[in-house]
């Protein structure tokens, strides 16, 4: 049997109440490799990459249109190259609302069958 100490040795003497050297030793290495993955994971991914520019023309069309609608927005920034579509629009907008680069209010539909979200631009 080889001397590796796992994770449920790990977990077995915090549970115990062990305090030993190996303890915080395993701890400390596990800590280094979540920082390590975690530090990596915040790097720009191919897929936020490629939306950087959709998400700068839906900032540039909101500052233009405030209380735009996903539908409006997809409507005229997709192409018949690159079409775009209302829930990616939203995904995106959602994203930049979480950020604070847009706002959202519900307004009601046009149709008449309830409520969709409308963005502007907030102020800088």
């Amino acid at each position: 049997m080889d001397n590796k100490y796992t994770n449920r040795m790990f977990l077995t003497d915090v549970i115990n109440g062990t305090n030993a050297d190996a303890v915080k030793a395993f701890a400390t290495v596990e800590l280094a490799k979540l920082d390590a993955r975690n530090e990596k994971r915040k790097g720009n991914t191919k897929t936020a990459k490629e939306n950087a520019p959709i998400k700068d023309a839906i900032l540039a069309y909101v500052k233009d249109n405030p209380n735009a609608t996903a539908g409006a927005i997809a409507t005229a920034l997709g192409t018949a190259e690159a079409p775009l579509t209302t829930a990616k629009v939203s995904a995106l907008a959602t994203q930049m609302k979480n950020e604070g680069i847009l706002t959202a209010v519900e307004v009601k539909a046009g149709s008449g069958k309830g409520k969709v979200k409308a963005y502007t631009a907030v102020d800088e």
